[in-house]
């Protein structure tokens, strides 16, 4: 029985890439942090500001703290998400606790004006009386899980896989023996093996839904190339690429020498699209 939602949706490269949409409660408990940040930081600006004017009474100094405390909250409400999800790869502070992150529709990272609209929308989203009524109904009544902002926007709130990551954690990925690891047979570990529908039991468990598409470009790009690289080269790109795809993916049972573990992503990726 499956109980997340998911969304696939097909790159410009072919890709499929699949996502786990996150919920009203997961993405609830994310925005209940960010705000109790926001109410934290908006109540030491109060301080602040109290603590410098308290001296001065003069219809001036008034109109400078009602007009600068105007400008903190709009900066606290909207400039605070806009803000993380810049920088932060789409990801708030609340949202980056629950392993919650905004893409596009298309699986690309959330760009600054897709950011502002949906950010903006809020304002309708939080009605009625900052309940956030009208954002539930529609997250809980549309099928990807998207509030009018999302929908405006044209964005998506996903989760994150951090099963891999959090079980390699610490794991050596440069150990010797990987490469003296027995030979495998060449062409079964690539994505033309999966046109036959092929995909190898050690590997009919891995989940590489997390992985972007510009990396598996890299990765593919690399592979069909390597053999025109010098030595020293094709490790170092082996390794780094690797070593970038690596935590996006579940399902793993041991370290894998690079380029053996770069053609089983591509050949999972390719089996299930």
């Amino acid at each position: 029985m499956e109980l997340e939602d998911r969304h696939v949706t097909v790159t410009p490269e072919g890709i499929s890439l699949e996502v786990v949409l996150a919920g009203l409660g997961s993405r609830f408990m994310a925005f209940a942090l960010d705000f109790t940040l926001q109410v934290l930081a908006l109540i030491g600006f109060a301080l602040v500001v109290a603590s410098a004017f308290h001296s001065s009474v003069s219809t001036t100094s008034g109109l400078v703290v009602a007009g600068a405390f105007s400008l903190f909250v709009l900066a606290d409400f909207l400039g605070y998400f806009i803000f993380c999800e810049m920088l932060f790869s789409g990801r708030t502070l609340g949202k980056r606790i629950a392993g919650l992150r905004v893409v596009q529709v298309g699986g690309q990272p959330v760009g600054f004006w897709s950011s502002l609209l949906r950010n903006v929308l809020r304002l309708i989203d939080m009605q009625l009386g900052f309940s956030y009524i009208v954002g539930s109904v529609l997250i809980l009544s549309t099928s990807r899980n998207q509030r009018l902002g999302d929908l405006i926007a044209n964005t998506l709130v996903v989760r994150e896989r951090v099963g891999a990551a959090a079980t390699w954690k610490g794991a050596s990925w440069t150990s010797g023996a990987d490469f003296t690891a027995p030979a495998w047979r060449p062409g079964v570990w690539s994505p033309a093996a999966s046109q036959q529908g092929y995909l190898p039991p050690e590997l009919s468990h891995w989940d590489v839904s997390a992985v972007p598409d510009t990396e598996l470009a890299l990765a593919r790009t690399f592979l069909a190339s390597r053999s025109g690289y010098t030595q020293e080269a094709r490790l170092r790109l082996g390794y780094e690429l690797a070593g970038r795809i690596w935590p996006l993916v579940a399902g793993p049972t041991r370290p894998l020498q690079p380029e053996r573990f770069l053609e089983a992503v591509l050949l999972v990726k390719s089996a299930r699209s």
